[in-house]
């Protein structure tokens, strides 16, 4: 049996599911504990998680042992990893935004205690201020160029890039998964979260509809046309699908509850007892309404 290797960055799932390391950052932020003075990032919730954690901070290069050395996973340590992964991983102002409301609470965690120094203290602060200016910028950014213009221009790069095959590597129904966590992390998330009514929902119409006939077209059907649940399920085989693919959609869509987001749960772990909202038979129409309505009604 092959032991799987860290994950890197510049690896090809992290081009196909250019949300990844945003979900990362995000992630080693919340797992910095104060209290006790650890990280539990690097045992995340799945292997794939802790691939991810070895392969962005290079857990096995020179620099990664002089700092364990030295730190010996402290707390210091995972805010001077967070510093430089969150300028080097965290890009877009969803990342960002969670990123600089964790530093905040751990900068209160630290008012009171007394056992850390004042140079970690002043890294926290500058960590926060740097956070606040590249988010100011962004929003800054967004304001300057035509949000819908920058929503638009994200659906059809998504889409273009499910079109041209780059999501092969996934099931009927993680293709359309993916295509809507990588429209909810980028320009086309921000626009949502911002824009007026009208606007979002014209939008989200748009991204209904484009959905609807791409799924339809992979499943070589018509939108509307019911086949068996599970054939939407199914994982692809053969040389050209990548190893990480089912993991690295798992990953993303942890954040899944079989009871509130049976759609999405159902199609990232394929459970042999379905959620009771999942019919067993379902159209292409059917089933990209309830991943659409799962994956951006919280907001």
């Amino acid at each position: 049996m092959n032991t799987l290797l860290p994950i890197a960055a510049d690896a090809e799932i992290c081009k196909i599911l250019q949300c990844l390391p945003e979900k990362f950052v995000v992630d080693f932020a919340n797992g910095i504990d104060v209290a006790h003075d650890h990280i539990r990032v690097q045992h995340a919730r799945s292997g794939f998680g802790a691939r991810l954690y070895d392969g962005f901070t290079g857990r096995d290069r020179r620099r990664q042992t002089e700092i364990n050395a030295s730190l010996i996973d402290g707390v210091e340590a995972s805010i001077k990893w967070l510093n430089e992964l969150s300028m080097s991983l965290a890009k877009s102002n969803l990342a960002l935004t969670q990123v600089k409301n964790r530093i905040a609470m751990i900068q209160g965690a630290f008012v009171k205690l007394a056992n850390h120094s004042a140079d970690t203290r002043q890294q926290l602060e500058a960590l926060s201020l740097e956070l606040a200016r590249r988010c100011r910028h962004l929003e800054q950014e967004i304001m300057r160029v035509d949000s819908v213009q920058r929503a638009n221009i994200h659906i059809d790069l998504v889409f273009s890039k499910w079109e041209a095959g780059r999501f092969a590597s996934f099931s009927l129904s993680g293709r359309c998964y993916a295509a809507l966590e990588e429209l909810r992390w980028g320009a086309f998330g921000d626009f949502f979260r911002d824009g007026v009514m009208l606007e979002r929902s014209t939008h989200l119409e748009i991204l209904r509809n484009r959905a609807i006939i791409q799924l339809a077209k992979d499943a070589r059907n018509t939108p509307t046309s019911r086949i068996d649940i599970r054939q939407w399920f199914n994982q692809p085989t053969g040389r050209g699908v990548l190893p990480d693919a089912t993991g690295a959609l798992a990953y993303m869509g942890d954040w899944s509850r079989c009871d509130q987001e049976p759609f999405v749960y159902a199609s990232l772990h394929f459970p042999d007892d379905l959620p009771l909202p999942v019919p067993r038979i379902c159209s292409a129409e059917r089933l990209t309404e309830a991943l659409v309505a799962e994956v951006f009604g919280e907001y």
